[in-house]
């Protein structure tokens, strides 16, 4: 609402419901008398063929060529038909209707069935030494051009390693074919020896965290919007609070950890988009996984609250493994490795300083930012 007051938006969203309306509107007279014409000529034709039917029976009665009984019979016969006709009609014409919505619905069927993994026996490893992506390939449905092109990566456990480039680069693409959200259409994910088409993916999701950039508001509590029906105790639930920093956010709520995270509901509370993200951060970290994806994490923080969280990421990693994807490229200067993507490829890989010394991508990247804080 404040949106279509601040660009003086109702006149043309008016103007725009009017046109979307009025052309519904044509649409749907014209099929009402089209419908009507078919209705017409087919009760026309009908009454017509039952007027000559009865005229031929009036003219063999009255040469009493059949008898009474028979030309009643005879009428009896023909308005059953007719009935029976009709319906015949009515039902061939809602199975076409019903079949148009059927075929879609034998499609969706098909491309599910393309989409179910087959039987996955290979274990999930305990741990892992090292992640591989070896030479992975990824295409969006009814995209032209690839989203990943034999993309090869390597994070070894404990390290925090970092993708950044520019929009549409894949970042987010990777990270959710490691995660095991998407599968690549070439190419291998290793954990340690084991290849994870062989792995069954729910176990794949128990093994990593993902913080996403459109993550969730669940209209849940704030307990549930952390732990997600996890039964991790309360020490697990106020350490990964504390950690993203939303134990403060919580403290402030009514009810505390037993708010209801949505206003529609009585008592729910609603909160802004920074402390949104502080619960999803939380939940994150509540899962407590081998690998932490954080997908731009601090987009919705102010400078104090993510130069704050990047702090915790870094104390709260060690020993763990974490994936960073971020823009703000001073939050990952202290990264292990920093992958570089570029339409996606991988251009460019290695620490802070090597990657300035290359005055590639990152370098102009890097140097951008920083200008604007000279």
């Amino acid at each position: 609402a404040a949106e279509v007051r601040s660009f003086t938006m109702r006149g043309f969203l008016l103007r725009m419901y009017d046109a979307v309306a009025r052309a519904e509107q044509d649409v749907m007279l014209g099929l009402a008398r089209r419908q009507m014409l078919t209705r017409l000529a087919g009760e026309a034709l009908g009454g017509l063929g039952a007027a000559l039917v009865y005229v031929a029976l009036g003219v063999l009665l009255a040469v009493a060529a059949i008898p009474l009984a028979v030309a009643g019979t005879a009428v009896l016969a023909i308005r059953s038909g007719q009935t029976s006709l009709g319906n015949l009609m009515y039902a061939t014409n809602q199975l076409y209707e019903e079949g148009l919505y059927f075929t879609d619905f034998l499609e969706f069927c098909e491309q599910a069935e393309g989409r179910v993994s087959g039987e996955r026996g290979a274990p999930m490893p305990r741990s892992f030494e090292r992640i591989v992506a070896d030479k992975v390939s990824f295409t969006y449905p009814g995209a032209d051009a690839p989203a990943l092109r034999e993309v090869s990566v390597e994070i070894k456990h404990g390290e925090i390693v970092a993708f950044v480039g520019e929009n549409g680069s894949g970042k987010t693409t990777l990270a959710k074919i490691l995660s095991g959200l998407y599968e690549p259409d070439t190419g291998t994910i290793l954990w340690d020896d084991t290849d994870l088409r062989q792995v069954d993916p729910d176990l794949l999701r128990t093994r990593t965290a993902v913080i996403a950039q459109d993550h969730t508001r669940w209209p849940l509590t704030a307990r549930y919007n952390i732990t997600m029906g996890t039964g991790k105790g309360e020490p697990a639930l106020h350490e990964a609070a504390a950690v993203a920093g939303a134990d403060d956010v919580i403290a402030r709520l009514p009810h505390g950890y037993r708010t209801l995270l949505d206003r529609r509901f009585k008592d729910g509370c609603e909160l802004s988009g920074g402390q949104w993200q502080r619960i999803a951060v939380a939940r994150g970290f509540h899962r407590d996984a081998d690998l932490l994806i954080c997908d731009e994490p601090t987009a919705a923080l102010d400078a104090r609250a993510e130069h704050a969280l990047f702090e915790r990421i870094r104390t709260h990693a060690d020993g763990r493994t974490v994936l960073l994807i971020t823009h703000r490229l001073a939050s990952v200067r202290y990264a292990d490795r920093i992958y570089v993507l570029d339409r996606g490829l991988v251009t460019e890989h290695g620490d802070h300083d090597t990657l300035m010394a290359l005055n590639g991508l990152y370098a102009d990247l890097y140097t951008l930012q920083a200008s604007a804080y000279r």
